[in-house]
């Protein structure tokens, strides 16, 4: 690799960002199972202008037929019987990433990271601050 560009990489933060916070909470063990009877009467609309929020700085520029091809890939998704287990397990995966220590941590493995790199940040990202 002679040059490297990374977009909004999520590197652990001191500060988290309050946005991010429920993808941790949906790590421990049986929170998912509540989340999902708490949020049983959404609907995938519902779900999917809440991811939107979350992941774009301006929702409103999302195209009404990018939003129906959202909603229906999230229809798709919640009739499948290993949903909940698979954001479960997804949420464990970036908690145990975040929280891996010495050697074996997000930031040491940036540090050996040794082509010239291009970093960029959305100042309105939610989920990964450009402070980073």
């Amino acid at each position: 690799v002679r040059t490297l560009t990374l977009i909004s990489p999520a590197l652990p933060e001191w500060r988290v960002q309050r946005p991010a916070v429920p993808t941790g909470l949906l790590a421990v063990p049986g929170v998912a199972p509540l989340f999902a009877r708490l949020t049983k009467d959404w609907t995938a609309e519902q779900r999917t202008r809440g991811v939107m929020a979350l992941c774009y700085g301006d929702p409103a520029r999302v195209s009404d037929e990018a939003f129906r091809h959202a909603v229906a890939e999230m229809e798709r998704r919640l009739e499948l019987p290993y949903f909940w287990d698979a954001m479960t397990r997804s949420a464990r995966g970036i908690v145990d990433a975040y929280t891996l220590g010495g050697q074996h941590s997000l930031w040491r493995q940036a540090e050996r990271v040794l082509a010239p790199t291009q970093l960029v940040y959305g100042g309105r990202d939610r989920l990964v601050s450009y402070r980073m």
